[in-house]
């Protein structure tokens, strides 16, 4: 299933799973368009006919983060609301009552991860990398990422992640409990899908409610770090956009 609305996702329908690619190629960067996208699909990830659901990339790559020259090009579409929309569309996704799945295939960082973390799943194939190298950039994870991963990893391997902007393998993701599953490169989709319909052995409604319990065990002030986050990565994402427009132009720049 596909729809002519989206831009930056792709929507396909496979036995009561659908599976969202995330189409922005070859990054598969996250763009404003993205997220519009992505608010949109919500209503069609909480249909009844869909059991479960499955965010991947299209191609190569699940997601390299954020657009950043689109932010540094264009700062002043960067607001609080901007944030607050793209994290009310990650705890939506994170409170689904059906499975989740992120199938992270190759490079995984920063906003990308952040995508992932917000899916209740998480399986990567072999050649993924993972991590939020966000400080790096001048800037930290203002989705979600910090809180989640800490919830996932733990604080100590969370705080080493983030600080010293780590890529993860693989096998070490699984090792540290950032994804439940390693699946070949070869046919990594197609392990994916059969992976996913064993967990929906169990009925509908038992699996939902099992989500939904495992969702109410998440810290009540969730959402208030989230907020906390994206105020301080508008705040210094402001400070280098600033910094960019202020820097002498090179040859050939625009």
């Amino acid at each position: 299933m596909t729809s002519p609305a989206f831009r930056h996702l792709r929507l396909q329908e496979q036995e009561r799973i659908l599976w969202l690619f995330v189409a922005n190629p070859p990054d598969n960067r996250l763009s404003r368009v993205f997220f519009q996208d992505l608010a949109a699909a919500l209503d069609v990830m909480a249909q009844e006919r869909f059991r479960a659901c499955v965010i991947t990339g299209e191609g190569r790559n699940f997601s390299k983060g954020a657009d950043l020259h689109e932010i540094q090009t264009a700062p002043d579409q960067l607001t609080a609301e901007t944030l607050a929309f793209g994290n009310s569309v990650f705890t939506q996704i994170a409170h689904l009552n059906k499975p989740v799945v992120a199938a992270i295939n190759g490079a995984c960082f920063g906003g990308g991860l952040e995508l992932a973390l917000a899916c209740p799943l998480r399986v990567c194939s072999e050649n993924a990398r993972l991590g939020l190298p966000e400080l790096t950039a001048g800037v930290i994870p203002g989705l979600g990422g910090i809180v989640r991963l800490i919830r996932v990893v733990g604080e100590p391997k969370a705080l080493e992640m983030i600080l010293m902007g780590d890529l993860v393998s693989a096998q070490t993701a699984k090792e540290i409990h950032l994804v439940n599953r390693v699946f070949p490169k070869k046919d990594f989709l197609s392990a994916v899908g059969l992976w996913v319909k064993t967990l929906l052995g169990a009925p509908q409604a038992c699996i939902g409610h099992v989500l939904d319990l495992v969702a109410q065990t998440r810290a009540r002030d969730e959402a208030q770090w989230i907020a906390s986050a994206a105020e301080r990565f508008l705040e210094m994402a402001r400070r280098l956009a600033l910094k960019e427009a202020t820097l002498p132009m090179k040859n050939g720049d625009a």
